[in-house]
């Protein structure tokens, strides 16, 4: 009986599109950086993870914080619009091979398609969050599972093209590419199954998708799936008082500034996370040299090795969020604690003679397990604050955009700016 109810909602399907959106959130950006080698190869004299990722994270952030200043919007239209951007700026740089075109100008013209990438991801940014706060907090997970997925997959898909054409890397990244657009496609249309779905139902009724005669009955439409704090898609629809009443109460309540009044402790623990995690990734990765494994050294083997054991962890991680080990929303902020423990070590790694590749391959595969579940939990845990109502999780989702693009942008310039001191990448 059970099972013949999740099939007729539909939830399972759900679990699996959410997760598709989750794979395509990031992978443009994961795509770009796991081709790290192929950069090498065009531009021997540039330290062009660190680069991509602040013109990537500021142009992020920055869409981001000026689409958060609109009180609407179309969930729909900054979705679709963020994944067929993404669509054409990797379209764009599969290009690269047949442009007879100098360095100094692919170099350039690589920057400005980050940053056209970087406005698309912001859009899917200010908009997946919101949609995801709408649904219980296990889609949440399953977005946060894809997210992983998104950057294990580029990887695998770039192990994958240098082996089977290790002869060229030229016909490997173009292959690359080519496969990515496909995933891109296949998340977009994921996103549309997502909402044709019955569970989709009440996003479908805010968002005035539903024909007038659902609408007409709309405060009897019910999520089929239990939200995390007990309030219906409507926001505060378990409340006696009267029609009007409620909806000016729901207005005032959902302000940024009395939700962030009520999240900000969270909030800071999701920049901090997020910070830390691009300060590491990729460019402090892949800036780890092989020391002792020296057949690893061609085609920088022994660094794509490390972002492959990176997200292997990382995703790994993103499966246990269930497991809580004592954390929840009130003391999420131990995850920052513990996480920057490890970055001397991360450092130690890159800079130091003395390291060992061994050791680099564990330190790596710790942050990337504590990034996968820190960075995950952080997120997930917000949404289970008992005294937010539906109206406001879906502005803490808004809110909780800005700060992990907020926290990336930092990330990226902190780990540039640790990449000048310590010469990292020369």
């Amino acid at each position: 009986m059970a099972a013949n109810l999740d099939d007729h909602h539909g939830e399972g399907t759900a679990k699996i599109c959410m997760l598709a959106i989750g794979i395509g959130y990031l992978f443009p950006i994961s795509a770009i950086w796991a081709a790290f080698d192929y950069w090498k190869v065009l531009f021997p004299d540039k330290n062009i993870e660190f680069v991509v990722t602040v013109v990537y994270q500021i142009g992020s952030v920055g869409t981001v914080a000026l689409l958060s200043l609109t009180e609407t919007f179309s969930l729909r239209r900054r979705i679709v619009g963020g994944f067929l951007g993404q669509f054409f700026c990797l379209a764009a740089i599969l290009s690269f091979r047949w442009l007879l075109l100098p360095p100094a100008v692919l170099y350039q013209l690589l920057l400005g398609l980050v940053l056209v990438c970087s406005v698309a991801t912001g859009y899917l940014d200010s908009a997946l969050l919101s949609l995801c706060s709408q649904y219980a907090s296990t889609m949440q997970q399953f977005l946060q599972i894809g997210i992983g997925f998104g950057t294990l997959v580029s990887v695998i898909y770039r192990d994958a093209t240098k082996l089977l054409m290790s002869h060229d890397i030229e016909d490997a990244t173009c292959a690359y590419f080519s496969i990515a657009l496909a995933t891109v496609i296949v998340c977009l249309a994921s996103y549309r199954l997502l909402m044709s779905l019955p569970v989709s139902r009440h996003v479908r009724a805010a968002s005035g998708q539903l024909d007038e005669k659902l609408l007409d009955n709309a405060t009897s439409i019910e999520s089929p799936l239990p939200l995390a704090c007990g309030f219906s898609p409507g926001g505060c629809r378990d409340s006696e008082d009267s029609p009007a009443e409620l909806e000016l109460n729901c207005k005032a309540g959902s302000s940024f500034k009395t939700v962030i009044q009520l999240v900000w402790r969270n909030q800071l623990a999701i920049i901090a996370n997020f910070t830390l995690t691009t300060f590491c990734y990729p460019g402090l990765i892949t800036a780890i040299p092989c020391r002792q494994m020296l057949w690893l050294q061609p085609g920088h083997w022994f660094q794509t090795i490390l972002l492959t054991v990176f997200t292997l962890f990382d995703i790994s991680a993103r499966f246990v969020t269930h497991i809580r080990c004592g954390l929840h929303h009130g003391n999420i902020q131990w995850t920052v604690v513990v996480r920057s423990a490890l970055l001397p070590l991360m450092i130690f790694c890159a800079v130091s003679e003395s390291s060992s590749d061994l050791l680099a391959m564990a330190v790596v595969a710790t942050f990337g397990f504590l990034n996968g579940y820190c960075a995950s939990l952080c997120l997930i845990v917000i949404n289970e604050i008992p005294t937010l109502s539906a109206e406001q999780r879906k502005t803490c989702g808004r809110i909780s955009a800005c700060f992990v693009n907020s926290g990336l942008a930092l990330g990226s310039v902190g780990g540039a700016l640790a990449a000048h001191v310590f010469a990292l990448g020369s």
